[in-house]
């Protein structure tokens, strides 16, 4: 069984530099201070670990419900579904971005129209939006299920053609911006 002592680099360096003690004495006193107190740290210190947030601990921190703010939601009992944004704030260009997450009312015709598969429950995607300009850019969609496990990132059908695409009307990004541009100003 290895000592306390062999098993920290700088404490069997402590221990050396002890040994010769009588010509640290001759140190400028800074120097001899900063000496005992390293080694003094290096003797009798605890290794420190520092917790680690796993990738599942941090998505499931990332998605749970009480974090988002409702903004907005389209009533229509086929088509309709509930916004949800998260951390949303102003860029140096005036554009407000934020992560919008996306439940559908009816998730088999959502999942239809959008061309997800059949256990998908909800779509998060960050979307940076241009009220001034009228343009919405949604990158970064992730696809999930009940369980917050992701599926992927979902269908070309649930983003702009281009990454900076006008609003259309009844689209996914129309309603965004509706409940960002118009709606909360």
């Amino acid at each position: 069984m290895q000592s306390a002592v062999s098993e920290r680099p700088a404490a069997r360096f402590c221990i050396a530099i002890g040994t010769k003690f009588g010509d640290i004495l001759f140190m400028h006193k800074g120097s001899l201070i900063t000496m005992f107190l390293v080694c003094a740290a290096a003797c009798f210190g605890q290794a420190v670990s520092t917790p680690s947030l796993s990738a599942e601990a941090a998505r499931a921190e990332f998605i749970n419900t009480k974090y988002w703010s409702k903004i907005g939601e389209m009533k229509d009992d086929t088509k309709g579904f509930t916004l949800f944004s998260r951390n949303l704030f102003p860029n140096p260009e005036g554009q407000i971005e934020f992560w919008v997450k996306i439940v559908p009312k009816n998730v088999v015709d959502f999942n239809r129209r959008y061309d997800l598969s059949g256990n998908s429950a909800f779509v998060i995607q960050y979307a940076t939006v241009d009220c001034t300009r009228r343009f919405l850019s949604l990158e970064r969609t992730g696809v999930y299920d009940s369980g917050n496990v992701r599926l992927g990132s979902g269908s070309s059908t649930l983003t702009p053609k281009s990454s900076r695409d006008r609003v259309k009307p009844g689209s996914l990004g129309a309603e965004i911006y509706q409940s960002i541009c118009v709606r909360l100003e």
